[in-house]
């Protein structure tokens, strides 16, 4: 069995998938199809990709492209992932709504900033 790997990621990068997208999705942040190695759709197609879809945003983001990667790893024929907040699933079925983890997303959130400047703050306010 494969393990499911857990990659941490900063916002900004988490946004970037979602820019690309050739419509907003409701059901999850940001959906593509693999379509082999060396293509990523910013879409999610089951059937044949309509042309005006079929835009090769491989290279785009080394977030997408990592996951994508990933997804191959699990999925080698290629197909749809869905990236939600928390976690990256692919669906084997246009019908199934639950899908298969393969990734686990961690926003990696500066609160040692945070901290440091309120320590720093603490620091100055004493006599």
């Amino acid at each position: 069995m494969l393990d499911i790997l857990r990659l941490r990621i900063q916002l900004d990068d988490f946004d970037q998938p979602r820019r690309c997208q050739t419509e907003p999705r409701d059901d999850c942040h940001a959906a593509f199809t693999v379509n082999g190695i060396e293509a990523i759709w910013p879409c999610a197609n089951w059937g044949e990709t309509p042309a005006a879809e079929r835009v090769n945003v491989r290279g785009w983001f080394p977030l997408l492209d990592d996951i994508a990667d990933e997804f191959l790893i699990w999925w080698p024929q290629g197909g749809c992932f869905f990236v939600f907040r928390d976690r990256v699933v692919y669906r084997v079925e246009e019908s199934d709504e639950h899908g298969v983890l393969f990734l686990q997303l961690e926003l990696n959130r500066p609160v040692a900033a945070v901290r440091q400047a309120a320590e720093a703050q603490r620091a100055y306010s004493q006599p």
